[in-house]
């Protein structure tokens, strides 16, 4: 197992980026950046020994400095969407940083994933990591509180992958961090995801408006498109919908009788184990991601909005369909809606999250 490094430099930059390549020596390697903390690149070997990249990349490394479709990013402060860009804390509106319309996308327009983080790594006898770091001052994109964050990517010999989460603060705020990763396993270049097979472990699906945001209600996915409890392929219903998924989905642990076991603990004797929460195929080459959470469900977004503008780490456009997201988190608007699980912290009650992505292939008969 090794931990290699390399800088990239930009102009369009502000600071250089330092790339650390995790390698567990098994033929699965991830590379992590600095900017975002965020997943650069996921490579496993196939059966001629090529190295398959696993997930989509900038083919020009000025479009990080903007990064349109946050790829691979830490998300926060809060993940998902916030209505209005506002929400009621103590008594008092606080008023946040919109970027998606009137309301806040990912934790606004200087989000976590927009930041360079500091970082350290690990080596150890099965594992390697790299931990990134940051401070978000109170008032940062309008959320209250002094937030200290910390991400462990760590990679094991048996090809799991995972991520943890921890963060402190020093005043009640919320807070929800994910990764805002696109997978595509086909690690064909022009492929797209619909072939893929996915299976969810969840049973209900968050209704959203038309700005995709949640309104309160579950919905129970049975007998519609949204249903993925039996794996199928993720083009075999799309067409059902107006632009493709961009839905949070309840892992059945977590739905019923609407309440969900708070992902917020005290030490790590209480931290909940990560329950397998999705298994995404690529029937063409065998390749099987699974990935396992300790949070209430996950966004699944299917890349509708990769329009063809930017292109590839492969050089071919980016578009619609071209990768998609599993996005690990707490309950998208919770600070509106008081019937959803609270993504409050306080100084007493830490931040901690786990997800796991898990690789392995399937023969192909």
């Amino acid at each position: 197992m090794s931990v290699s490094r390399r800088e990239l430099a930009h102009p369009a930059l502000a600071q250089t980026v330092q790339l650390i390549t995790l390698d567990n020596g098994n033929g699965l390697t991830a590379t992590l950046s600095t900017l975002g903390a965020g997943i650069w690149s996921v490579t496993q070997l196939d059966e001629s020994g090529t190295a398959a990249e696993l997930v989509l990349n900038y083919q020009d490394p000025a479009q990080w400095a903007t990064n349109r479709y946050y790829f691979g990013v830490t998300i926060g402060r809060v993940a998902n969407r916030i209505a209005a860009a506002t929400f009621e804390l103590d008594g008092k509106q606080v008023k946040l940083a919109a970027n998606e319309g009137a309301n806040q996308l990912h934790g606004g327009p200087e989000g976590l994933g927009s930041r360079f983080w500091q970082y350290r790594t690990e080596q150890q006898a099965d594992s390697v990591a790299v931990i990134f770091s940051c401070q978000s001052a109170d008032g940062d994109q309008g959320y209250p509180g002094n937030v200290a964050v910390e991400v462990c990517y760590r990679l094991n010999r048996n090809n799991e992958l995972s991520i943890d989460y921890y963060a402190i603060t020093d005043k009640l705020t919320p807070l929800s961090l994910t990764n805002h990763c696109y997978w595509n396993l086909a690690a064909k270049p022009g492929a797209d995801v619909l072939g893929h097979t996915l299976w969810l472990n969840a049973g209900y699906t968050l209704e959203v408006n038309e700005q995709l945001v949640p309104n309160g209600n579950l919905l129970a996915v049975a007998g519609t498109a949204f249903d993925f409890q039996q794996a199928k392929t993720i083009g075999r219903d799309i067409q059902q919908l107006p632009n493709g998924y961009d839905h949070f989905f309840v892992l059945n642990d977590f739905a019923q009788n609407h309440i969900v076991q708070n992902h917020i603990v005290q030490s790590d004797a209480n931290t909940p184990q990560p329950q397998l929460a999705a298994v995404l195929s690529d029937p063409g080459s065998g390749r099987v991601m699974d990935i396992l959470t300790t949070e209430a469900g996950m966004q699944f977004y299917s890349g509708n909005f990769l329009d063809g503008s930017l292109n590839g780490a492969d050089g071919l456009p980016l578009s619609k369909f071209a990768g998609l997201c599993l996005e690990t988190h707490a309950y998208p608007n919770a600070v509106n809606l008081p019937q959803f699980p609270s993504i409050l912290i306080t100084p007493a009650q830490p931040y901690r999250q786990r997800t796991i992505h898990r690789f392995y292939t399937q023969r192909i008969s």
